[in-house]
């Protein structure tokens, strides 16, 4: 995952790579891909204009061909989104090998030679595509080498740390939850995820029933004790005193709630 921003920041800041090498970052669904490259677009502030390629029809990517009657002619019409980028903006193709190849084969002319159906040149554009393994369209060679793959694997030190960070839980339990997500094989229907764990946390913390909650929740309600001789002071005013137990899930509730 920490290999995406650096992959992003030397494409977009060197022109040669940035108008011709498209990154397809390939991984599992709730890595955060998606959130990365949004972030990054915000840094550079740039605008983003992402196509969801598996919702889309190839004509809102190539655009289409119409008769014109007056001039007695065949008129290209650009997609209108892909019209308003600019120079330094960021073109984000995402969940891309989910759609119909069809679709893939409508981005060609926009991927290798950067114009669009009417003949115009693209503006001076980053294009960046994602994409889950899991239902994977067929693909041919010539829309495979469109692309510079990267496999993009999960980094549990990075997501214990966004987890610590964001409810304030151990690092040990945010290994345990990370193992949840090492040993998903995505077979059922509730995946264990970095985006379903997080969400199964938040929901546990605002008392919502999820199917998460036989396996977080004796994780998030863990019982600590106040070691120390003086009362410990919660963030609702409450006085904890020496050896007092309060759990894990309390204390993030508090701490969220604060």
């Amino acid at each position: 995952m920490k290999n995406i921003k650096d992959v992003l920041e030397k494409v977009y800041t060197n022109k040669s790579l940035r108008r011709s090498i498209v990154p397809l970052f390939i991984g599992n669904p709730g890595l955060g891909k998606t959130v990365l490259i949004q972030e990054f677009a915000k840094q550079k502030k740039a605008k983003l204009v992402e196509l969801i390629t598996s919702q889309m029809s190839p004509f809102e990517i190539s655009g289409i061909a119409m008769p014109d009657k007056d001039i007695k002619k065949m008129v290209y019409y650009n997609f209108d989104k892909l019209e308003s980028l600019k120079d330094g903006d960021i073109l984000f193709f995402d969940e891309l090998l989910n759609g119909n190849p069809v679709v893939l084969n409508a981005c060609l002319t926009i991927l290798e030679q950067r114009k669009f159906i009417s003949g115009a040149d693209l503006p001076d554009i980053m294009i960046i595509a994602a994409a889950n393994p899991q239902g994977m369209s067929p693909l041919t060679p010539q829309i495979k080498e469109r692309f510079v793959w990267y496999d993009v694997r999960f980094d549990v030190d990075m997501w214990v740390d966004y987890m610590v960070q964001k409810y304030g839980i151990t690092a040990g339990m945010g290994q345990k939850m990370a193992a949840l997500i090492q040993r998903e094989e995505f077979e059922t229907n509730n995946f264990h995820t970095t985006r379903s764990i997080d969400k199964a946390v938040n929901m546990l913390i605002h008392d919502v029933t999820t199917p998460y909650e036989p396996i977080i929740k004796p994780l998030l309600e863990h019982m600590i004790k106040n070691p120390f001789s003086e009362t410990v002071l919660l963030p609702d005013g409450r006085e904890l005193a020496q050896g007092e137990m309060i759990s894990w899930l309390d204390i993030i509730k508090l701490k969220m709630s604060a």
